[in-house]
C-alpha cells in the first residue's frame, strides 16, 4: 500500500490529534508537524488562542485518500500536493463572531432618518419604515454624513482599514465596502487596497453609479509609493517578476527580464506559460527555484528555475 510524507501547518496556534490520539501543535505559521500515513483518518484542531471579535472553535474533518492523492472537503482546510507522495496540509482558524464584542454603540439622526448599530445590526429609520442591515465587520470610529444624493456611513475597522456603507433616500443599501482607501466624487466610488507583494503595489477597483446601486467596471494597479520598490538581490528577481505577473503588471515583470528574453516575449506568451496560479513561494532548496501553488483539490504544485545573467532573468525552465 503507497505511503503518504504529510506536513501539517496551521494559520494560527493549534494542537493537532489524528483518530483521537494527539500528535503535537504549532504555534507559529512556519511550524509543522510531520506524519506518514497509508489510510484515511481524522484530522482533530483545537486553537489555543483567541481573537478580540471572534471565538475559534475546535473542528475535525476526515481526509481521505482518493486516486493517490489526500483530499478534504473541509473549507478550513486547504491540501497541496507536492508530487511523489509529499503533502502539506494547512489549516485556517473556525471562527465565528464574539455576541460580546462588536462594533460600537452608535446613535445618531441626520434629517428624517435615525442611524443606531448595536451588536453589529445597523437600523436605519425614518419613523414609519426600517432597515435592519447586519455588518459583516465591526466598526469603530463611526461618522453619518450626506455624501451628494446619498448617505454614508464610515469607520475604521480594528486592523485600520476604511468601512464605508452607501444608502439611497429610500433607505436601500448601494455599497458596502472596505478596502484601505475608498472614494466617492459622485459618479462613482474608488477603492485603493494595499497588496503586501515585493513593489508594494495597490489594486484599484472603480465602481460606477447605477440605478440599482454601484457596478464594478474597471481595476488595474497602482505603486503606493510612485515606482516600484526594487528587488533587493538577485535572488529576490524570480518572485519580484512572478508578483508583477501575477497582477498582470506586464511592464514592471518585463522589466526584470534580460533584453535577449523579453524579446522572444509577448504578454500571452507570459501568461500562458505559467498559467493561473494563485500563489508563488521560493523553494528551499534553491534560492532561483520558484514553486508555484494551482488551485484544485488537492492543489498541486510545479516548480520552475530561473536562470540570472547580468541581474535580469536570463531563461525559464520547468524543473518539476
Amino acid at each position: 500500500m503507497e505511503q503518504f510524507f504529510v506536513r501539517i501547518s496551521a494559520e494560527a496556534p493549534m494542537v493537532f490529534s489524528i483518530n483521537g490520539h494527539q500528535i503535537g501543535w504549532v504555534e507559529h505559521e512556519y511550524d509543522i508537524l510531520e506524519i506518514k500515513t497509508d489510510e484515511d483518518f481524522i484530522l482533530s484542531c483545537y486553537p489555543t488562542t483567541q481573537t478580540n471579535d471572534a471565538f475559534n472553535l475546535s473542528f475535525s474533518a476526515k481526509i481521505n485518500i482518493l486516486a493517490g492523492k489526500l483530499v478534504c472537503t473541509h473549507p478550513n482546510i486547504i491540501i497541496t500536493d507536492f508530487s511523489r507522495g509529499n503533502f502539506l496540509i494547512t489549516v485556517s482558524p473556525y471562527t465565528i463572531p464574539s455576541n460580546t464584542i462588536a462594533c460600537e454603540q452608535f446613535y445618531q439622526t441626520l434629517g428624517e432618518l435615525s442611524f443606531a448599530i448595536n451588536k453589529n445590526i445597523l437600523n436605519v429609520s425614518n419613523g414609519k419604515n426600517g432597515l435592519y442591515y447586519p455588518l459583516t465587520q465591526s466598526v469603530y470610529e463611526i461618522k453619518i454624513a450626506q455624501n451628494g444624493d446619498l448617505i454614508e456611513l464610515s469607520g475604521q475597522t480594528a486592523t485600520k482599514k476604511s468601512f464605508s456603507l452607501f444608502i439611497n433616500n429610500s433607505m436601500q443599501v448601494q455599497f458596502d465596502g472596505l478596502a484601505d482607501k475608498i472614494e466617492y466624487d459622485g459618479t462613482q466610488i474608488i477603492t485603493l487596497q494595499n497588496i503586501s507583494d515585493m513593489a508594494r503595489h495597490g489594486l484599484v477597483t472603480i465602481y460606477k453609479r447605477t440605478q440599482n446601486g454601484f457596478k464594478k467596471t474597471q481595476q488595474y494597479s497602482v505603486y503606493t509609493q510612485n515606482e516600484p520598490i526594487a528587488p533587493a538581490s538577485s535572488e529576490a528577481l524570480p518572485l519580484a517578476f512572478m508578483e508583477a505577473l501575477n497582477i498582470k503588471n506586464y511592464t514592471l515583470a518585463r522589466s526584470y527580464l534580460h533584453p535577449t528574453l523579453s524579446a522572444s516575449l509577448n504578454e500571452t506568451n507570459m501568461t500562458a506559460y505559467f498559467g493561473d496560479f494563485i500563489e508563488a513561494t521560493p523553494s528551499i532548496f534553491s534560492p532561483y527555484n520558484l514553486t508555484l501553488i494551482y488551485n484544485g483539490n488537492p492543489r498541486f504544485v510545479k516548480t520552475y528555475h530561473f536562470e540570472i545573467k547580468e541581474n535580469r532573468i536570463f531563461d525559464i525552465d520547468m524543473v518539476s
